[in-house]
C-alpha cells in the first residue's frame, strides 16, 4: 500500500514555519520569497510562463495520494506556487497539474494521465519540446521509474526529484517501474534533492539507487540539504532550505540550458 503522505508528505514533521504554527505543514509560506506569478490555465496545466517563449519547459508531478476530501488541491499549495513563479522568473516554463491519486486504485490512471499532460504540455507552442524536463517531488517519484526506464519516449531531457520516493517497498504492483532499477538505465541528466531528516523509506529507497548507479558508472547530481525535513520548502525557515530551492532552480538551468 502506498502511504498518505499528504502529497508533499509533510504530515506529522515536527519542523514548524514560526509564524503559521496551525496550518497543515503543506500550506504553510514558502520559505523563500518571491516575485508571484499568477499561472494562466490550458487544458488541465496551470501554467507559469517566462516573458520570453519559446522555451524550455519543465512538468511538476506532486505526491500523494492525495485524499479526495483535501479542499485545497496540489496546484494551489504554497510549496508548487512557489517554485512554478521561481521557474517563470529563471526562463521556463512550468507545468503544474493534479494527476488524480487519490488511493491505490488510482494509481494506473494517475500513470496515464501524467503521460497525456507531459505530451501537451510539450505541444504547447509557448514550450520548446527539445528541452523538457520533469521533477518529482514526494510519492510523485514512484512515477519517475517509467520516465528513467526510457526518457526518449517521454521526450524528457532531465529529471529532477526532490525528497522523491524512487520505491515503495510495501507497493505491491508487479508492472510498476521503481527508480531505483532504472535509473541506471540511461544517462540523462539526473538531480535529487535530499533532505538531511527526510523520512526513513524514502531515504532507504533513495540510497539503493545511487549505490546502484554508482556501480554503473552513471551520474546523479545529489543536492543535500543540512538539517531539512521531507517539506522543507514549507517547514524549515533556515538558510538551509533556502539555499536549496535557489539552487534546484539553478540545476535546471544548466540541465535545460
Amino acid at each position: 500500500m502506498v502511504r498518505d503522505d499528504g502529497g508533499l508528505g509533510v504530515v506529522g514533521s515536527t519542523a514548524m514555519s514560526s509564524d503559521t504554527p496551525g496550518l497543515p505543514p503543506h500550506l504553510r509560506p514558502f520559505v523563500l520569497p518571491y516575485e508571484e506569478v499568477e499561472p494562466i490555465r490550458s487544458g488541465n496545466l496551470d501554467l507559469y510562463l517566462p516573458t520570453s517563449t519559446p522555451a524550455p519547459a519543465v512538468l511538476m508531478v506532486h505526491g500523494g495520494p492525495v485524499p479526495r476530501q483535501r479542499e485545497v488541491r496540489p496546484p494551489q499549495w504554497p510549496a508548487f506556487r512557489g517554485y512554478g513563479a521561481l521557474l517563470a522568473q529563471a526562463g521556463f516554463v512550468c507545468g503544474m497539474f493534479e494527476h488524480g491519486f487519490v488511493d491505490d486504485e488510482s494509481f494506473p490512471a494517475a500513470q496515464e494521465n501524467i503521460r497525456n499532460t507531459a505530451e501537451a504540455l510539450r505541444a504547447d507552442p509557448r514550450v520548446d519540446p527539445e528541452r523538457f524536463g520533469m521533477w518529482f517531488v514526494s510519492a510523485g517519484g514512484l512515477f519517475m521509474g517509467s520516465v528513467l526506464a526510457d526518457p526518449s519516449a517521454w521526450g524528457v531531457a532531465a529529471v529532477a526529484g526532490t525528497y522523491a520516493a524512487p520505491d515503495d517497498p510495501d507497493l505491491e504492483d508487479p508492472e510498476l517501474l521503481r527508480a531505483t532499477s532504472t535509473a541506471e538505465l540511461s544517462d540523462v541528466p539526473l538531480l535529487l534533492v535530499r533532505p538531511e531528516n527526510d523520512f526513513e523509506w524514502i531515504a532507504t529507497a533513495s540510497t539503493e539507487l545511487l549505490e546502484r548507479c554508482a556501480s554503473q558508472r552513471r551520474a546523479v547530481e545529489v543536492l543535500e540539504v543540512p538539517g531539512g525535513h521531507h517539506g522543507f520548502e514549507t517547514v524549515d525557515d533556515t538558510e538551509e532550505a533556502r539555499d536549496a530551492i535557489q539552487r534546484s532552480i539553478a540545476w535546471w538551468g544548466d540541465a535545460l540550458g
